[in-house]
């Protein structure tokens, strides 16, 4: 390869990574938003889960597993991204509508561990609905709906 070839390469290597860069930078992700955004956004998440979770409820009783592995997905991605809906300052507050307790905050790790929990009965709760085995799917329905309940319990005021 000549000296000149490695000098174009370069020189295009950088414009992409630039224009990567600056497009990354000025996404709309959930990564990016403001403390009043991201309160709003965690606020009308948790509604959805809860009417996620009652819809999943009926479906499971129906034996619809189908529709129901359908829906554990939202909560499999929700607990990818609720850790960024918290940034500090977004605690529970007069003004701002949140029922976050400053314990998520206090205890970082506890939090964390809250949300992995959450996640993984998630996992375990679609892995059963897979399986149409219906003694693993109500007693990973009701391990899934506990780890909402302990977290509520412990970072929500």
């Amino acid at each position: 390869m000549s000296p000149d070839n490695i000098i174009v390469m370069n020189k295009v290597f950088g414009i992409l990574l630039v224009g990567l860069t600056a497009v990354l930078f000025n996404s709309n992700s959930i990564g990016s938003v403001s403390v009043e955004d991201a309160i709003q956004k965690r606020i009308e998440m948790f509604k959805s889960s809860k009417a996620n979770i009652k819809n999943l409820r009926k479906l499971i009783r129906a034996d619809d597993t189908t529709e129901a592995v359908q829906l554990l997905d939202f909560h499999i991605k929700w607990s990818e991204e609720m850790p960024l809906l918290f940034p500090p300052g977004s605690e529970a507050s007069t003004s701002n509508g949140s029922d976050a307790s400053s314990d998520i905050w206090d205890n970082p790790i506890g939090f964390q561990n809250a949300i992995k929990q959450y996640n993984l009965k998630s996992k375990d709760l679609r892995k059963s609905l897979r399986s149409a085995d219906s003694a693993s799917i109500n007693e990973n329905f009701k391990n899934f709906a506990g780890t909402c309940k302990g977290c509520h319990k412990q970072f929500r005021n």
